[in-house]
């Protein structure tokens, strides 16, 4: 009995080992058929495959990856004491997140990660790719785009330790084996935007550890094969959705980022040609004369921000001529940023936006574009990811470039409809935005007539957030008119909710006008969403700032019937109360008082307000109100 389970052992793992060769024969064989070997440099791997010595074919290609110039990693080890030294908190950073990659613990927390989190998850066993243990599919979106293995890459340049090569060798191993494209995967790890951004970062993290022992050749094969599908698939398909969507630009960004790293295939030259046309029309479509990405988001215009400073740096590097509007759209983005950058450097919450710090951004756009007024809102110095970006030569020449303030100050973006208000450029200042167009697209919230203040270096009148994107009563709450600081008639929704990315009725304005000079600012708009009520009501609002602290806001409602006419307010937390028929801000100094000129009935609410994804604050809301028939 015992002898015969022994060669029944002896056979299975014999077929295991046999499996296991064959397939990775197969991989390479596969990615040679792929090569161009029109290229001088890749006669050599030529002569070996037709020789039937793949071994040595691979081994002669891996000498080529890890010879051949990066894309994006501008340092080197001789950096890493300065880089140490001059960002010792990041560099903490860095290794404490690559230490929890390593442990299969995942925390989202990049300043520009798209859904961040804040409830830790820690996978037991193997990495479940399709997981989503918190009920929203943006956690697993965000597990399939790899941002981390970027840090696991800086944490092997950082430490020399071996082991975090071997993590990204292992979990991109994992991830291969176990996410074929194929259609149920399509909407999880295979969706079209997710393998356009770990393009990048798979690029990124490679070039840190493409030296380690770890980086075999038989590894080079799986990870070159893998990159060249996700090309190839994105490249397959270029439709109306992608024309008009973020999502296009983050699909064929990855697509230009694969043409310029994987230059010894026969596609690349394709990909790159189908790419810059792809993501011109792309800008040409979603980038409105004002430099706005149309689907009014912040947060979203600098993802796409991002992609295209990709697209520049990449073709500065190569000496590739890009089409004129790419580059001057991209420097339209930039300047965009600045106009509605509120003076503690952060961009406004606006749609599905985070309250996230522009100089990282900027830095590389006055980078890239020599720049001094984006200097003047950029880091004075590279900040820790440009510096691996740029290098340290890129560093002294952005040390060395001058600022200079901004010849403008308050600015109306016509396109987007949104005026942004301010006393000066300098942290101290007073700033106000006032929102009066509404395009549509499932990242705008029904915000028509939404209008915030900053001063005294704090948020004093909020956009409440986005939170989260799931389907239910918080996604509806948090993008309602009520939960901004807009008007409403009835209790009635300026907009009709249908689901996360849709309404059923959409509110639009009219009677935009705008007079911004050096004492005052004024904006005016109308609402029209109420005139779809049997007795329909005309709303308009009227913003005047007396610089440097009064607005006066006159807000009117025109109707022949009776009707409840309300005004809504949201602050940043709970320090707020009623006091002397108005309502008052309670900080230890320079507080916000909201006077109403006319008796009206007043409400305070407990609220929510949500600086990021994933999180929410307790705050106040207020109300006044009216119950009348014309006012």
């Amino acid at each position: 009995m015992s002898t015969r389970i022994l060669k029944q052992n002896t056979i299975y793992l014999l077929f295991l080992i046999s499996f296991c060769t064959i397939t990775a024969q197969n991989t390479a064989l596969n990615l040679f058929d792929k090569l161009d070997y029109q290229q001088s440099e890749l006669k050599t791997i030529e002569s070996l495959t037709a020789s039937n010595s793949k071994n040595a074919a691979l081994k002669e290609l891996l000498k080529i990856y890890r010879a051949k110039e990066n894309l994006y990693l501008q340092v080197d080890k001789d950096d890493v004491a300065f880089i140490k030294s001059t960002y010792p908190k990041d560099v903490a950073t860095t290794i404490e997140v690559a230490d929890q990659v390593l442990d299969k613990y995942f925390l989202f927390r990049y300043d520009w990660d798209m859904e961040k989190t804040n409830i830790p998850h820690q996978f037991k066993g193997e990495i479940d790719w399709k997981a989503i243990p918190n009920g929203d599919e943006e956690w697993c979106y965000m597990l399939n785009r790899h941002r981390y293995w970027v840090d696991l890459g800086k944490a092997y340049m950082l430490t020399g330790k071996e082991k975090y090569a071997k993590g990204f060798v292992d979990q991109a191993t994992h991830w291969i084996d176990n996410n074929p494209i194929k259609e149920e995967l399509k909407r999880l790890s295979w969706r079209r935007i997710e393998a356009g951004i770990r393009i990048e970062n798979w690029i990124k993290a490679f070039e840190f550890i493409k030296h380690s022992k770890h980086v075999t050749p038989e590894f080079l094969a799986k990870y070159l094969n893998s990159l060249h599908e996700h090309a190839t698939y994105i490249n397959s398909d270029f439709n109306n959705f992608s024309k008009t969507s973020n999502w296009g630009v983050l699909e064929f960004q990855g697509v230009f980022n694969a043409s310029q790293f994987l230059t010894e295939f026969k596609d690349a030259q394709k990909w790159q040609d189908d790419a810059l046309a792809n993501l011109t029309t792309c800008i040409d479509l979603q980038i409105l004369p004002d430099g706005t990405q149309w689907e009014q988001s912040p947060m979203y215009h600098n993802e796409v921000f991002h992609c295209y400073m990709n697209v520049n740096l990449l073709a500065q590097q190569k000496g590739i001529e890009l089409p004129e509007t790419i580059v001057q759209k991209t420097k339209d983005m930039a300047y965009a940023n600045v106009e509605w950058q509120k003076p503690n450097f952060h961009q406004p919450l606006l749609g599905d936006s985070d309250d996230t710090d522009l100089r990282g951004i900027l830095t590389l756009a006055a980078h890239l574009f020599s720049d001094p007024t984006l200097k003047s809102r950029a880091f004075p110095e590279l900040d820790y990811e440009t510096f691996f970006l740029l290098g340290s030569q890129n560093a002294a020449n952005y040390k060395n470039l001058k600022s200079k303030t901004p010849e403008f100050l308050s600015v109306f973006q016509e396109s987007s409809g949104d005026v942004y208000m301010r006393t000066s450029w300098e942290q101290d200042a007073t700033y106000s935005s006032f929102h009066m167009k509404r395009l549509g697209g499932g990242h705008g919230h029904d915000n028509l007539l939404h209008f915030s203040i900053f001063a005294n270096n704090r948020d004093y009148l909020v956009d409440s957030g986005r939170y989260s994107y799931v389907d239910n009563d918080w996604r509806e709450l948090f993008k309602g008119n009520k939960s901004h600081n807009t008007l409403g008639v009835d209790d009635l929704p300026n907009s009709m909710y249908k689901d996360s990315w849709m309404n059923t009725f959409e509110a639009r304005s009219e009677g935009i006008y705008t007079n911004l000079t050096t004492d005052f600012d004024y904006a005016e708009a109308e609402n029209t969403a109420y005139q779809r009520l049997e007795d329909p009501v005309a709303i308009k609002r009227r913003l005047l700032f007396l610089k440097p602290n009064v607005w006066l806001v006159f807000d009117s409602f025109s109707t022949h019937g009776e009707h409840k006419f309300s005004q809504y307010f949201n602050f940043p937390n709970e320090q707020i109360e009623v006091a002397d028929d108005g309502i008052t801000t309670t900080y230890p100094e320079n507080n916000l008082r909201i006077q109403p000129i006319k008796e009206l009935d007043i409400k305070l609410s407990d609220a929510w307000y949500s600086p990021e994804y994933n999180l929410k604050k307790e705050s106040k809301s207020a109300e006044l109100y009216k119950n009348a028939f014309s006012t």
